[in-house]
């Protein structure tokens, strides 16, 4: 994954990401070996994770069997690259890509689905 910020949001008391069991805690942050950083939360927190390049922010809301996520991912740095928030939702379903390129570059989303948990990533590529 490279300088990605992996951030995950688990709205009910435990999601699996990458192979282990997160319970669920108001925006924990535990930093890795391997340069990225998980960010685990529940609903109604709002982030704002950065990376070399790039930033985001968004809200996780839920409520009547719906999860969803309300946010923005911006480019900081004219390097050629872009930056991108993606990711999936509880049931495996595909978030999908919210892209911007171009320093100063701001993308909105706000997407939702059936469930309580989303998994969303932002990285620069």
């Amino acid at each position: 994954m490279g300088k990605a910020m992996r951030v995950g949001f688990a709205a009910v008391l435990a999601a699996v990401t990458s192979g282990s069991v997160l319970v669920g805690s108001a925006a924990a942050a535990t930093e890795t070996s391997s340069g990225w950083m998980l960010v685990q939360g529940t609903c109604g927190d709002t982030f704002q994770p950065r990376v070399n390049g790039g930033e985001a922010g968004w809200t996780v809301i839920c409520g009547g069997g719906t999860v969803r996520a309300n946010g923005w991912v911006k480019d900081t740095k004219a390097d050629g690259k872009g930056a991108e928030v993606y990711g999936g939702w509880g049931d495996g379903a595909d978030f999908g890509t919210v892209r911007t390129g171009g320093k100063g570059s701001i993308a909105r989303f706000d997407k939702s689905h059936a469930g309580s948990v989303v998994n969303l990533w932002l990285r620069v590529i």
